[in-house]
């Protein structure tokens, strides 16, 4: 369990679990109840909720329009208008963001996300997550990617 007080950058899995209701949907609402109560002190980047309202908008457009997942994006694209018609993501996302959770600048220097992806073998937007960390001095990170495990200089949360 995360020590009370520790600042925690918050993967977007952790908000999708709770979202779509998934896998560890019990450890992760309360682990964001905690971030809501100020017992832990949250923190994502802009990224994170790209990240998140995207598959957020995927998911409801797969089960309103009855496509697959993988076709999602493409029938997005051809129809604009049925983005309109979306309501459960974007109600999702206020939920989020009415959270205590602070929103981090992510570095300008891409050199830094390049280095952290050489460094710890990470692809980019994990290693544009540690940048975001390191910039900011977090060193806690809640996540169900184990490739954070790479880096040494960060403990990883992960659900059970």
């Amino acid at each position: 369990m995360v020590p009370k007080g520790t600042n925690v950058f918050i993967d977007a899995s952790v908000f999708l679990f709770v979202a779509l209701k998934q896998k560890h949907l019990e450890e992760s609402k309360d682990f964001l109840k905690r971030i809501n109560k100020k017992e832990i002190n949250g923190f994502v980047s802009i990224v994170v909720l790209d990240e998140v309202l995207f598959k957020l908008i995927q998911a409801e457009a797969s089960v309103k329009f009855n496509i697959p997942l993988s076709s999602t994006v493409q029938f997005l694209k051809m129809n604009p208008d049925k983005i309109q018609e979306l309501t459960r993501c974007w109600d999702a996302l206020n939920k989020i963001l009415s959270l205590n959770i602070t929103i981090l600048d992510v570095p300008c220097d891409f050199q830094l996300v390049m280095n952290t992806c050489r460094e710890h073998k990470l692809l980019t937007r994990d290693a544009l997550h540690v940048s975001v960390m390191k910039t900011h001095g977090i060193t806690h990170i809640a996540t169900d990617d184990g490739d954070f495990k790479r880096v040494s200089e960060i403990t990883v949360w992960m659900p059970s």
